[in-house]
Order: structure tokens, then sequence, then C-alpha cells
């Protein structure tokens, strides 16, 4: 029960994941605002968190909307009767296209979604942090911001960004002792992942789910993720146990990058 009693809230959070690190962050004692575009995902998700003993409320948030996403303390604080004390930014959408296809309209809804919504949410939860002098905030980056890919650019260049926005945040926010950290997984057991798969393997001229396999031949430990080990991570990072730690990018890939 490291988190017991803390406020987190935490964006796409009705699957993958987000459910994932919502229902991991409740076992550790936290309640949360789970938000996602889709409500009623959010609610069972919420269900969920009930059973397991925390306290939970669903949310229906539009990442890209710089006022709902600001309802989200609000949210926490009518909830819980406290300010919010963690933040999750992990609400994403993925695509793989070539480079000389993707709209403008494409390249729009990535960057909004992945750059925009985690923008706003720290700016959301920094400025509650800052008046209670704590606090710690997680963004969903991805192994592909780190080294790019032929059919992920749009998805790539919004997740370098959050990289960098978060070590723009960690230094902003550091002398108030609010953590700024990311988190980069590699290949995970998720919808969007298998969506992703999907695409990549037509471009490529292969069966479904062989796009996936050439990515799982470059992990050292053999296997995909799973969201519970993203989760795990998350929970790390918000915890005590990582007071030291802000500015990072903590790569969760199996091995398949190493820096």
């Amino acid at each position: 029960m490291k988190l017991k009693d803390q406020i987190a809230a935490i964006t796409g959070a009705g699957r993958g994941i987000g459910r994932a690190i919502a229902l991991k962050l409740a076992q550790e004692g936290a309640n949360i605002v789970v938000s996602d575009i889709d409500l009623e995902l959010a609610e069972k998700t919420v269900t969920e968190i009930y059973e397991i003993g925390s306290k939970a409320v669903a949310h229906k948030v539009d990442v890209c909307n710089y006022d709902e996403m600001n309802q989200l303390g609000e949210k926490a604080l009518t909830a819980f009767d406290r300010p919010l004390e963690i933040m999750i930014n992990n609400a994403g959408i993925t695509q793989a296209k070539n480079i000389f296809d993707i709209t403008p309209d494409e390249w729009d809804l990535m960057l909004n979604i992945h750059l925009r919504g985690s923008f706003f949410g720290m700016q959301m939860a920094g400025k509650i942090m800052k008046k209670t002098g704590k606090g710690s905030i997680v963004n969903m980056a991805s192994v592909y911001g780190r080294e790019g890919h032929p059919l992920t650019a749009h998805y790539s260049a919004s997740k370098a960004g959050i990289i960098d926005l978060t070590k723009s945040f960690a230094k902003a926010l550091a002398p108030s002792e609010i953590r700024v950290n990311s988190v980069a997984p590699s290949v995970v057991e998720t919808d969007l992942w298998d969506l992703g798969d999907a695409q990549m393997s037509k471009l490529k001229g292969l069966k479904k789910g062989q796009a996936k396999e050439e990515r799982l031949k470059q992990i050292p430990l053999g296997r995909s993720a799973k969201p519970e080990d993203i989760a795990n991570t998350v929970s790390f990072l918000v915890s005590k146990d990582a007071e030291f730690i802000t500015g990072e990018c903590v790569h969760v890939t199996g091995g398949a990058l190493m820096v």
C-alpha cells in the first residue's frame, strides 16, 4: 500500500495500459479518477477498482480539450475531498502509414492526442501540485520516440515530443518537489498494438501478426510486455521509492533498447 489514500488521475484508463495502471495504483491504495473518451469503458474500470477495495470515479475526457482536461483536477477534489497528487498522461492512438501518405488531419490528430493532451495534463496537474508542494506526473512515451520508424513518423515524432516535454516540466517543477517522468514501452499485449501490427503487416505485404513477430525477434527477453509490466513501472515511479528520479524516460522494452 505504497500509495495509500493518494489521489490519482489517469487518462485513457478504460482499456489496455491505462486500465492496468489504474488497477495497479488502486492495489497500492490510491483512489483514482478514471478518465477516458469512452465513458462506458471508464465505468468498467471503476467497477474493477471497487472490487479491489479502493475508490474510483469515472470521467469522460477528450484530452485535446483544454477545458475538459482542467476539469480532471476539479473532479478529483469533488470526489475525494483532496487535491490531485498523481497524474498519468496515458491516452493514445496508433497508426502505421507510409510517410508520404500521412494526411494533415492524421498528423494533427496524432500530435494533438499525444503532445497536446500530455501538455494539458501536465499543466493542470502542475498548477495543483505546486500549491500543495508535492506530486508526481508520468507520461506515456514509446520506444519509437527514441528510435523513429519509417511507418510511424507522426506517432514517433509525437512520442519524442513527450520525452522532451517531460524534461522541461521536470526542470520547471523540481523546485516544488514535483517529479515528472516518462515511460517508453516496446511491444505490449494490447488492442492498440494489435491494430498497429495489422496496419504495419499490410504495408509490408505480410500476413497479420508477422510484423509483430519481426519486432519480437529484436527483444532479448523474447516476449512482448504485458500491460502489467508497464503498470508496475509507473507504480514505482510515482512512489517514494523513486523520490530522487525526475526527468527520466524509463524504457520498458525487454532489452530492445539499451542506453
